[in-house]
This record gives C-alpha cells, structure tokens and sequence, in this order.
C-alpha cells in the first residue's frame, strides 16, 4: 500500500509538472517574456541563403514552395511575420509584482543573406521608453548598430524594456509598431517586423 501511495504521489507530482510548464510556456511566449525570430535581409530585399544551407531546425520551417525567408515572428508558437504580445494574458503574480512591465526578447537576429552585414536596429514602439539590453560586446548603445560584422547563418542577441503607462493599458490595442533592421554600411532597410501590443483584458 505505501508502495502504491509513493507511486501515486510521484505520478501526480510529475503530472503537475507538465501542467505548470504548459502554463509558464503558454504565458511567456506570448506575454511576459516573449522570445522571436527575425530573419534578415528578407522580402528578397537582398540575395540570401537557400533554405538547406543553415541547417538545424531552420530547415523544417519551410514548404515545397518555398522561396523566400520571412521576416520572423513567434518561435515555434506563433504566426511568422509579425510579433503580438498581448500583456492581458499575464499571470496573477505578473500583475501583482510587476504591473505593465514588459520584456520582449529575440536570440535570433539571423543573418540568412549571402553576405556579412553590420546592422542598424530601430525599434518603434509608439514612443515608449524602451531599455536596450544584450550580452554582445560589439554593440554601440547610442547609435543602435553593431560594431562587427555579423557573417551568413550568424545571429545577434537584443532584449527590449519597458513600462506600458495606465492610460495606454487599459486599451484593447496598446501599440502598433515595427521592428526595423537596416545595412548600417549601405544604410538600406533589410526587414521590418510588425510588433503589435493587445491587451485582451481590456473593456
């Protein structure tokens, strides 16, 4: 009988730590830790890659007819092509201990031309205050770009920041904005990003 009961509590604890991972998952991917891809240059703005040379799990992405890379968007739980992150999914504890703060992060700025690119980085956010982090060593705060060369296949790191102010919350569209990467060295756009803020909360 202990036996069975060990066996028991074992199960449901395993059990629930399924259930708690779906439910962390489910609510950083789309509200308070939301990670993304952007993939650059796309919209055959410039030459790129086929589909095979990078490798990995970037070869799964893409169909028969595929002929192109999209900009980027949600990893693996998302549309590609646009980011929306919508901060009326947030947990309890979110909310209680930090109200309307936000952190979008992207590990992947990948670069799936043919070519190396120093990149600029504008992101707009219906001008809000945003804190720029990254582990990168070459990169210029001020300037927003890259101090070397990023090479065919490589990615690059950014978190983003910010406060969304009450007034600005309380709406069921909080921001429209787009993320923009550019060829610092031609100083040509490379892919822009819809980046959409819902509140799903919202009266």
């Amino acid at each position: 009988m202990k036996t069975i009961r060990i066996w028991g509590l074992g199960l449901l604890g395993f059990a629930f730590a399924i259930l708690f991972g779906r439910w962390s998952q489910s609510l950083f991917t789309v509200s308070e830790l939301v990670h993304f891809s952007v993939n650059f240059p796309s919209e055959g703005r410039a030459q790129t890659m086929s589909c095979c040379d990078i490798g990995g799990a970037w070869q799964q992405v893409h169909d028969p007819e595929w002929n192109d890379y999209p900009a980027g968007g949600l990893l693996v739980y998302g549309e590609e092509g646009a980011l929306v992150l919508d901060v009326g999914r947030e947990g309890l504890l979110k909310r209680l201990l930090q109200p309307r703060f936000v952190s979008i992060s992207s590990h992947w700025l990948r670069n799936v031309g043919t070519q190396p690119y120093r990149i600029r980085i504008e992101m707009d956010l219906c001008d809000l205050e945003l804190e720029w982090e990254t582990f990168e060593r070459d990169w210029n705060p001020v300037s927003h770009t890259t101090t070397r060369y990023i090479e065919p296949g490589a990615s690059y790191n950014m978190d983003w920041y910010f406060h969304i102010p009450p007034e600005l919350f309380e709406r069921s569209v909080v921001c429209e904005g787009e993320l923009r990467i550019f060829d610092t060295d031609a100083d040509k756009l490379l892919t822009d990003l819809p980046v959409k803020i819902v509140n799903s909360r919202a009266n």
